[in-house]
């Protein structure tokens, strides 16, 4: 119970303070935010393994990492091509790659590269992407029509999931998650779509926005669910202990990173929507 009233409080003072930010701000509102909260995401994900957060690399790769969310901000603001970003991307990347491999010692000099390289690519992409999708045409809506999406779906997941639940959804990665939660979650993420179509999506047809809604409502889970088998794997029950009831700032944008990167996608490759480009 405590660590339920300790949720609902954190959600009470941070969600009005995110959707001020998604109305009142846009991209240049939402830019420093979003450059706080992954860097932040992003060294809980390196901390979880001591060996890899004491490499030089690692305080390297939140450097990268801020710098592909400025680009991909810089990008929704109209100010950088789609390719000079892919090479800007492309050239962090291979420097990274050089710092990570000239800095090793001489017995595990690309080992941990792998988990770097994952850091940078997982959490910063997912958080530039919320930028990108305030900057389409309409962009203050699919941002909270994301938001509440993902919100509804953790919410039913974990509350049905504790109270109804009786099926392990996957007992190896998340004992404590259950098929009855995430099925409460599809539901009501689909819930949400059909409720706030006509406010956040005028310009998608109410079967695209189904179909949108049930597709992101189980995939932000397999983000949850990604993001539970690396703290298997580093013997961690939370990503830090930031937010009170909560855990860490990776723990409540795991779903989040997923969402946004599939939403993104959709509206680019099927429905036509593109960032703005000042030529």
């Amino acid at each position: 119970m405590t660590n339920l009233i300790q949720r609902i409080v954190a959600a009470l003072i941070l969600i009005p303070v995110f959707l001020a930010l998604v109305h009142w701000g846009g991209v240049a509102g939402l830019f420093l935010p979003a450059i706080v909260i992954g860097v932040l995401a992003q060294s809980e994900f390196y901390r979880m393994f001591p060996r890899i957060w004491s490499r030089p690399s690692s305080k390297a790769a939140l450097v990268a990492g801020a710098l592909i969310i400025s680009g991909l901000g810089q990008m929704a603001r109209g100010r950088l091509s789609p390719d000079t970003l892919l090479a800007f991307f492309f050239m962090i990347l291979m420097v990274l790659l050089a710092i990570s491999i000239l800095s090793g010692n001489e017995e595990d000099r690309t080992g941990g590269f792998p988990l770097i390289l994952t850091g940078v690519v997982y959490i910063p992409t997912g958080v530039g992407m919320i930028l990108l999708l305030r900057g389409l045409p309409g962009g203050e809506g699919f941002v909270i029509y994301l938001l509440g999406l993902t919100w509804i779906v953790d919410i039913l997941g974990y509350v049905v999931g504790k109270t109804f639940g009786r099926k392990k959804l996957s007992p190896a990665l998340s004992p404590k998650k259950t098929w009855e939660g995430a099925l409460a979650g599809v539901v009501g993420g689909v819930a949400w779509g059909l409720f706030v179509h006509r406010f956040f999506l005028p310009a998608i047809s109410m079967q695209e926005t189904v179909f949108i809604s049930l597709l992101i409502s189980g995939w932000g889970q397999v983000g949850d669910l990604c993001e539970s088998a690396f703290k298997r794997a580093a013997g961690k029950k939370d990503s830090g202990s930031i937010i009170p009831g909560h855990g860490g700032v990776l723990d409540r944008i795991d779903s989040l990173l997923f969402n946004a990167v599939a939403l993104y996608g959709i509206l680019a490759l099927f429905e036509g929507y593109s960032s703005r480009v000042w030529l």
